[in-house]
């Protein structure tokens, strides 16, 4: 039985683990945010009210990627994907997998702003994305989660 950094080992599952403290932070600041400048400012001036809100349930929509759950599933050769509490469980097979992609965003100075893997699918014939992880200012911990999902699905020695 492995140790893994990025997924926790259930039998023959692997799950992906949560990413708690960047995703609740940039929620939050974007929830609480949004709320503040809606009832503070927006009592005075409807647009800023209305941008508030908006800011507000950019902030609850990310907050629900808490509850995404990924898991390799190797017994059953599938990936199980939940993207959210909302949604059901949705079993893609691991003969479908093509690629990872790990795709950053940088500033005009040369700094990473945001960093984000990909799985991706070929289903009959069409691209599928997964979205896995993000990232702030870096992409090696992105990079150290692929190559232990790519161990995990016995893709790489």
């Amino acid at each position: 039985m492995n140790n893994y950094k990025y997924f926790e080992q259930d039998g023959e599952k692997y799950h992906l683990k949560a990413q708690f403290v960047f995703i609740a932070f940039l929620g939050g600041i974007f929830l609480l945010g949004g709320l503040l400048l809606a009832f503070t400012k927006g009592s005075a001036d409807k647009a800023v009210m209305w941008i508030g809100y908006a800011m507000a349930l950019l902030g609850a929509l990310v907050l629900l990627r808490l509850t995404t759950k990924t898991t390799i599933d190797m017994e059953n050769r599938q990936i199980l994907f939940k993207r959210h509490f909302l949604t059901s469980e949705v079993a893609y097979s691991l003969d479908n997998f093509d690629t990872f992609v790990v795709a950053s965003t940088v500033s005009l100075f040369g700094i990473t702003m945001n960093g984000a893997v990909n799985m991706v699918l070929n289903i009959n014939g069409k691209e599928k994305l997964l979205m896995l992880n993000q990232s702030i200012f870096t992409v090696a911990p992105l990079n150290n989660m692929v190559n232990e999902a790519l161990q995990i699905m016995k893709l790489e020695d």
